[in-house]
């Protein structure tokens, strides 16, 4: 594939100048779109010059694309430039050019060199920058945009020190010096006015001559594109905004001038591409009386369908960036018809047409299609984008072929977009995930070949796109909503795994190729089987848990017994230690037991202890010769 196939080209009937008068003439996101479209052709034009340098009949008409993209560009960017210079945006002007703010001594080196050729291209473009425009009086060496019209076919395009790669408005357009010079003393002195205007706002302690001189800084810090200062301006004024004779310092109040200053904090939240400001500022809204209350009074007021349809716009843009599809979908299909080009500073009317009917088509069924986009209020857009209606007519139609067809055309403008094109690669997918599922759910049997036919492409590639669905479960964003018919969701989910996208029993045959569903005998049988399985697994997962319980039961029993003889056993072996170093007590030790010596068993008789047998016995009687048992 060349690189030329690769590049995302732009249809031959595109014009420019129709393109971007949908949105305000000296907004930000003009400027942004501008320069979008400038890099893209760009990149396009360098792809069509390479194919052309390898001279080959079959890159032949690569020539017309070059000239085409080149022309492209070179009007993009001469619009950018064009309104950076009636804005007075010379910060952006630098930096699209490759230049920036140097310091004291970088510029004295740059005026040094500035009279010899090559010093100042080395100086001024050799990496990437360039001295202070106020300083800076010699002709910039950056090239003009003549110069590229007269290189050779065939050759490189001249870099002359400059990092075109990095800012390609220099292959179309002419650098100014004079330009940010002028530009930065005219805003500094309109600024030095607006800011005494507010120090004596101040001093006067007025609200609204406060909150006016705060939102013309914010103003003024938009139009010259520094949008966080005017983030900051515009979010400050919010405390002087007066209603019922109190402050809304909170927020929590109603009136034209809130409204005036949200739909601006809006606005400055999706140039800075920061969703998170912009979610945060439209909660504030839905949660006070500007997304609630109404009043006949004022007919501008919250409860007006055209301003809550900007803030649905705006939110529907912050799920966009989130990838969130489906709400996206919801909201862009759920703005009031009568949001035409009042919010063209930030979208446009044609962009909500686009953006709802192709999220609608890649997240909706059938039945949301049609109730949110084909048959309700959204309709009447569709009249801005006949390209998506045609197809969503041939899709409704079950004629998946030509809408795929008129898709795959239409995609080469929607590239353009600077919202879309990060997303639309993955819309695409989904778009022809979501047909094929369409055609094959009325059939138990299709062929492949049949199928490739009915798509624009081959059997291989037919095949290779169905085993990713086969292998491939639902994601919860409406992807597999054809299959279930439900918001969001698959088939329910049975044996425990995610159902498919074309749905559970269906099968590639490899040899027929053929795309068949089993008969419903053999998916119960499977499904019984494997059931059998999963209950057998789940017996002995139990069965293993309750084995581990118990041994933890019993072990820790054990343990608490075996840690009790453990202290006794210590204790008695502390004793013997401690016995064999000092010895026993007295009392516990063993004597040995000595024989009674002749005096203790015959002690002295004295006179008066006469035996008491003869008194009692009278003496020997008889001739006895009893000895008394006394001794």
């Amino acid at each position: 594939m060349t690189e030329a196939a690769e590049t995302p080209s732009t249809s031959p009937s595109f014009d420019l100048e129709t393109y971007i008068s949908r949105y305000e003439p000296a907004s930000e996101t003009r400027l942004q779109r501008l320069l979008f479209l400038g890099h893209h052709f760009h990149g396009a034009f360098l792809a069509a010059s390479a194919d052309n340098h390898h001279g080959s009949p079959a890159h032949a008409p690569s020539s017309s694309a070059a000239v085409h993209y080149e022309r492209l560009a070179c009007q993009a960017f001469q619009m950018a430039v064009d309104q950076m210079k009636e804005t007075g945006n010379w910060r952006r002007y630098l930096e699209e050019f490759g230049a920036v703010l140097a310091n004291t001594a970088t510029s004295g080196t740059i005026n040094n060199n500035a009279d010899t050729g090559s010093g100042n291209a080395a100086a001024a473009g050799g990496d990437g920058r360039t001295a202070d425009p106020e300083s800076t009086t010699a002709a910039s060496p950056l090239r003009s945009r003549s110069d590229s019209h007269h290189q050779p076919q065939g050759q490189s395009l001249p870099q002359q020190g400059i990092p075109h790669h990095q800012h390609p408005i220099l292959y179309h357009q002419t650098y100014d010096p004079a330009f940010p010079a002028q530009a930065k003393r005219e805003s500094q002195v309109r600024l030095e006015t607006l800011e005494a205007r507010l120090a004596t706002a101040q001093s006067h302690l007025t609200k609204d001559s406060i909150r006016t001189a705060l939102l013309a800084l914010g103003e003024f810090h938009k139009r010259r594109g520094e949008l966080r200062e005017a983030w900051r301006r515009v979010w400050k004024s919010r405390e002087y905004v007066i209603v019922g004779g109190s402050s809304m310092a909170g927020g929590s109040g109603g009136g034209p001038e809130m409204i005036q200053i949200s739909l601006l904090l809006i606005e400055l939240g999706v140039d800075l591409r920061d969703w998170a400001k912009v979610h945060d500022t439209i909660a504030r809204i839905e949660h006070t009386s500007l997304g609630t209350s109404s009043s006949s009074n004022n007919p501008d007021n919250a409860s007006d369908s055209l301003y809550r349809s900007k803030l649905r716009a705006a939110q529907a843009l912050t799920q966009l960036s989130s990838r969130n599809y489906l709400e996206a979908a919801k909201l862009f299909a759920s703005t009031s018809i009568d949001l035409t080009n009042q919010f063209s500073n930030v979208i446009s009317a044609e962009d909500i047409a686009t953006y709802g009917a192709l999220l609608g088509l890649a997240t909706f069924h059938r039945k949301q299609l049609h109730e949110y986009i084909l048959d309700g209020n959204f309709k009447a857009r569709l009249e801005l984008v006949p390209t998506l209606r045609t197809a969503l007519m041939h899709y409704s139609r079950a004629e998946y072929g030509p809408c795929l067809k008129i898709l795959g055309e239409a995609e080469k403008e929607w590239i353009l977009d600077i919202h879309l094109h990060h997303h639309l690669g993955g819309l695409m997918d989904r778009i022809r995930d979501r047909c094929i599922v369409q055609y094959f759910t009325p059939y138990s049997s299709a062929s492949l070949v049949t199928m490739g036919k009915v798509f624009g492409c081959g059997v291989e590639e037919m095949e290779a796109m169905v085993c990713r669905l086969l292998s491939s479960a639902g994601d919860g964003n409406g992807v597999n909503n054809a299959v279930s018919g439900e918001d969001g969701a698959g088939t329910s989910p049975n044996d425990g795994r995610s159902p498919t996208l074309l749905g559970e029993g269906v099968r590639i045959n490899a040899l027929d190729k053929t795309l068949c569903v089993e008969n419903r005998r053999s998916v119960e049988k499977r499904a019984r089987r494997r059931a059998r399985v999963m209950a057998a697994k789940m017996g002995m997962q139990f069965e293993r848990n309750a084995e581990a319980m118990l041994l933890r039961e019993l072990y820790s029993k054990c343990f608490s017994l075996k840690f009790l003889i453990l202290i006794i056993i210590q204790f008695v072996l502390f004793l013997l230690i401690l016995c064999c170093r000092h010895g026993l007590p007295r009392k516990w030790a063993c004597h040995p037991r000595r024989e009674p010596s002749w005096r203790q068993i015959q002690p002295h008789r004295s006179s008066s202890s006469r035996c008491k047998c003869r008194t009692s016995y009278g003496g020997p009687k008889h001739g006895s010769d009893r000895t008394c048992s006394v001794q």
